[in-house]
């Protein structure tokens, strides 16, 4: 067995949705802060809930970048008006994220249909049902495949068959819920259940499955844990992989 790692995803927090992808030297930062070195850094937007769209907007070093072209934040084109709005959702967030960052980030709109490349590496938008407009990532190149969800609907059966067609090598998803009592709420609100990840699992058998995005109310993680533990399901803070193997590289304390 190949002890050479080609990839890693690392996790801010168990709850919070930031996800690096790491493969062949590129960083691909998923609902992500801005830094000021991004010579090897792709941004991606999943959707427009403040939670992922916050750290975007807030934070980061891009004021000590030295580049005088801005940060490019690839995210779906939201073209929804709401509220008797007259700009769409898309150029509200790109006109908030541009002024918050004194113009050092922009928004790139991004449609279902298109293909992003990058070094030999390429990015698939795929829609996955949820509240809002939502974009999974899937990252591909010669070697390995990521698929990251954002939020999406654990129980749509569209969104299923999405993710077994695709049958990423490494599938980093949502999991919002645990327990048997959160079944119907995680269905009301377009989340995921690990009762969900768990279905998903039996025709995913070669596929790497990490969860993060965990619900703030499981701030005692050990029960969580033995759920990912018994079920072979990893929610860690950084792990690496190759086509056979991972490696738990740190966890969450």
């Amino acid at each position: 067995m190949s002890s050479k790692f080609i990839g890693s995803v690392r996790l801010h927090a168990p709850y919070h949705p930031s996800i690096v992808i790491k493969l062949d030297k590129i960083e691909f930062r998923v609902d992500n802060s801005c830094g000021a070195n991004n010579g090897n850094k792709i941004y991606l937007l999943t959707h427009f809930h403040f939670d992922h769209v916050r750290s975007c907007m807030a934070g980061g070093a891009d004021f000590l970048s030295l580049s005088e072209n801005p940060i490019k934040i690839y995210a779906p084109y939201d073209d929804r008006k709401e509220y008797g709005q007259n700009d769409n959702v898309f150029d509200i967030h790109s006109k908030m994220i541009n002024f918050h960052s004194k113009g050092r980030r922009m928004l790139v709109p991004v449609k279902k249909d298109e293909t992003l490349k990058f070094n030999g590496t390429t990015v698939t938008p795929i829609p996955l049902r949820h509240t809002v407009p939502n974009f999974g990532y899937y990252i591909t190149n010669p070697q390995t495949s990521v698929f990251v969800t954002g939020d999406w609907g654990g129980s749509n059966c569209e969104n299923i068959q999405k993710l077994i067609s695709l049958s990423p090598r490494v599938l980093v998803t949502e999991c919002r819920y645990f327990f048997d009592e959160e079944i119907k709420i995680a269905e009301e609100r377009m989340h995921v259940h690990v009762n969900d990840i768990l279905e998903l699992k039996k025709e995913l058998e070669n596929t790497l499955i990490i969860l993060t995005h965990i619900s703030h109310k499981y701030r005692e993680l050990s029960d969580i844990m033995k759920i990912t533990k018994e079920n072979e399901l990893i929610l860690a803070k950084n792990i690496s992989f190759n086509g056979v193997s991972y490696r738990i590289r740190e966890r969450f304390k």
